[in-house]
């Protein structure tokens, strides 16, 4: 759709007429907009709905659900095109959207999240595995076959205990949490990432969003004892920061604190999106506004110097022309004259006259009044005035 929509706009949208009169109005097919409304978790009219509405029977109208944290809020219309200076005159003109409304305040929000959520129950055990942490779990059988052949460091088995397999084990807990809630993990399955930092980077997608996170081991106020922290930003800027360690209570009793706050900084991270969608193309419309000006000021000082630098070329014809005309009235005169000393020149009054009638011609030739030049010139004269 060419249109951008609110979840609201077309939830009442397609509540308004049959589907198959409002694709005919949005220039799309009724499924592709089924999809649209599908994308958004928007409910729409089912079977015989209209009819038993033309009949005048009771029909139900579902509320509208509130949206999944970090779901989109929006469909349609093209959210980020590519600013460039040749589509100025487009960004100058585009509307901008109303400031963004969100009903669900952040902390009615954390308890409708908690409810999602339940409890995070951990698991001792990898009995139930999560298919990204079950590639680990397949590489560290085949450390131990490498290990039983060549009993060096490099082929040890990483996960049969210690900071590692409970770090493990809480990453296999929030990631099938997730999953049941229909998020999406992410996490590097290599063999070869053995040393902290080299792409240990976690994230789970939560609808349009996604929340990077990190579990590495921390170093412990009590000597001797090994402790993990858990932690991810909460803002684009990187100035907002959960952190969440063995320090005050074992990890895996906050797993369901933890899961419940990433998916609130989903919903926080979309609506700064929002915000920021929307100041990009108030920016972008002010640049546009700004080059459009400066473009206009700069026809307009161009014009002038072209009118300029113009009436000084004309000015120096004009001068050119009056010297050449005073020139031609010369040669006429000097050629008059010789004609009346003809007698006292020592050639035939033929060759007098053939020189003379030459003498003229040049004339006529430099002269504007003959050879066109000031015909032209009259005739520029208005366009030159115009521009």
């Amino acid at each position: 759709m060419e249109r951008e929509f609110t979840r609201f706009e077309l939830y009442e949208l397609v509540w308004s007429q049959p589907m198959t009169a409002l694709s005919a109005e949005a220039g799309i097919s009724n499924v592709a907009l089924a999809k649209h409304c599908k994308k958004l978790n928007v409910p729409v009219p089912g079977r015989g709905y209209w009819a038993r509405m033309a009949a005048g029977q009771p029909i139900d109208k579902p509320v509208l659900p509130l949206r999944f944290p970090g779901a989109s809020d929006r469909t349609g219309g093209d959210p980020y095109r590519t600013y460039s200076f040749n589509r100025v005159e487009e960004y100058a003109e585009i509307a901008i959207p109303p400031e963004p409304i969100f009903e669900e305040e952040i902390s009615a929000l954390r308890q409708r999240v908690s409810k999602l959520v339940g409890r995070v129950r951990h698991a001792r055990d990898f009995q139930s595995v999560h298919p990204l942490v079950a590639k680990h779990l397949e590489h560290d059988e085949e450390r131990r076959a490498d290990y039983k052949r060549s009993p060096i460091s490099l082929y040890q088995p990483k996960y049969d205990g210690g900071i590692e397999r409970r770090r493990l084990l809480i990453i296999n807990t929030l990631f099938q949490a997730a999953a049941r809630l229909g998020c999406r993990a992410s996490m590097s399955t290599s063999r070869y990432v053995d040393y902290y930092g080299s792409d240990r980077q976690l994230g789970l997608k939560i609808a349009e969003s996604y929340v990077g996170f990190t579990i590495e081991p921390l170093k412990s106020k009590n000597k001797g004892r090994e402790s993990l922290s858990l932690s991810f930003t909460r803002s684009s800027t990187g100035d907002e920061k959960s952190q969440w360690s063995d320090e005050d209570g074992r990890l895996e009793s906050k797993l369901t604190e933890i899961l419940i706050e990433m998916l609130v900084t989903a919903e926080v991270s979309y609506r700064r999106s929002l915000v920021a969608k929307r100041q990009w193309l108030i920016d972008r419309k002010s640049e546009a506004q700004t080059e459009l000006v400066r473009r206009q000021l700069q026809a307009d000082r161009e014009a002038r110097e072209r009118e300029q630098r113009l009436a000084r070329e004309r000015v120096g014809r004009l001068l050119t022309q009056a010297k050449m005309i005073e020139r031609a009235d010369r040669i006429r005169t000097y050629a008059t004259a010789i004609v009346s000393r003809a007698d006292r020149i020592g050639a035939s009054a033929e060759q007098v006259a053939q020189w003379a009638a030459w003498a003229r011609q040049e004339a006529d030739r430099i002269d504007p009044s003959r050879n066109g030049t000031l015909e032209a010139e009259i005739a520029e004269l208005p366009k030159a005035t115009a521009t």
